[in-house]
């Protein structure tokens, strides 16, 4: 039994060899064929179109090539795809006819150091495309390893998250967060304006929080520094203090008040500071312009006073040496 298995799985080992050997000294006549009589390889369709083609010829545009026929039976569809050598580098064209090659359309190209070129010839970079670029999920360009803390995404991750960046007169950054509808594309965009400003549209500005209060535009953690700031457009603005009909307190009824409320008419208290978490910039400064010019015009009020009683202090001296002498 033993010495029967044997011999089968013998017989086995010598078809499998000498199917392989069949193979081989096929594939080398055919191959030497194209060679020495500078013919196509050919494998046809069971339409009878030719399916595919492989030629080894000298050089020029009969170089070395593989050609891909996807014609229709009927002939109606015109395409013919073609990998050559083209120099040291490779290309793939389309062709609207095989008999001659005719429309011929550069497709990809790929150089003898590795750079691909789509629809562009002698790529300088390792992925060169002469058009758009579009995914329906995401772009990525990512560093060494996995570390997601080193890439850059473009497009949209399925949730409406997307970046977009765009050049031209105007250049700018889009950020969408599936924030919900709005008038514009975007909920956040960095803009380069054509005065060479940097502009945010879109969304609040915050530095060192992620905190934005509701009314606000810009937020700082931490102290700001800069040589000047204007608070643009205050309205009512406390000069109405030097109109003749302003209710001037007088300074007794200003005393009460303060003795009362332990601050300044017109002027927020410690605690209304606390509840509000601060205090307006400008409408303190109002505020405390208005304390200003009420105390110019006390002063003003006071050194007319004073000048009265030096007046009649004067007069009383007077008359007193007169009555002396």
């Amino acid at each position: 039994m033993k010495s029967a298995k044997h011999k089968t799985e013998k017989s086995v080992s010598n078809r499998v060899a000498l199917c392989l050997t069949l193979m081989l000294a096929c594939m080398a006549m055919l191959t030497s064929q194209a060679q020495t009589q500078n013919q196509f390889i050919t494998i046809q369709r069971p339409s009878g179109n030719l399916g595919l083609k492989l030629k080894n010829t000298s050089s020029g545009s009969n170089s070395p090539h593989l050609l891909f026929d996807a014609r229709s039976a009927s002939n109606s569809v015109n395409s013919v795809f073609f990998a050559r050598q083209e120099g040291n580098n490779l290309a793939w064209r389309r062709y609207d006819s095989d008999n001659p090659l005719t429309g011929g359309r550069l497709l990809m190209y790929m150089t003898y150091d590795g750079n691909i070129g789509v629809f562009k010839a002698n790529p300088d970079e390792r992925f060169h495309v002469n058009g758009n670029v579009k995914t329906d999920k995401q772009f990525v360009v990512r560093g060494s390893g996995n570390d997601t803390n080193r890439q850059s995404r473009f497009g949209s991750d399925g949730a409406n998250h997307s970046i977009e960046l765009r050049t031209g007169n105007t250049p700018y950054i889009d950020f969408k967060n599936n924030s919900g509808p709005t008038s514009e594309d975007y909920d956040a965009r960095i803009i380069l304006e054509q005065d060479n400003a940097l502009a945010v549209r879109g969304a609040g500005f915050t530095v060192n929080t992620g905190n934005l209060p509701n009314g606000y535009k810009f937020a700082v953690n931490g102290r700001a520094i800069a040589t000047g700031m204007k608070i643009q457009t205050v309205d009512n603005w406390p000069d109405y203090v030097f109109a003749n009909d302003y209710n001037l307190r007088p300074l007794s009824e200003v005393e009460d008040f303060i003795t009362a409320n332990k601050h300044l008419p017109n002027v927020p208290s410690a605690a209304q500071v606390a509840k509000e978490e601060g205090f307006d910039v400008a409408m303190i400064n109002k505020a405390l312009l208005e304390k200003v010019e009420e105390l110019t015009l006390y002063t003003i009020a006071q050194e007319k006073k004073i000048a009265a009683q030096e007046a009649r202090l004067e007069a009383l001296v007077a008359k007193v040496n007169a009555m002396t002498h």
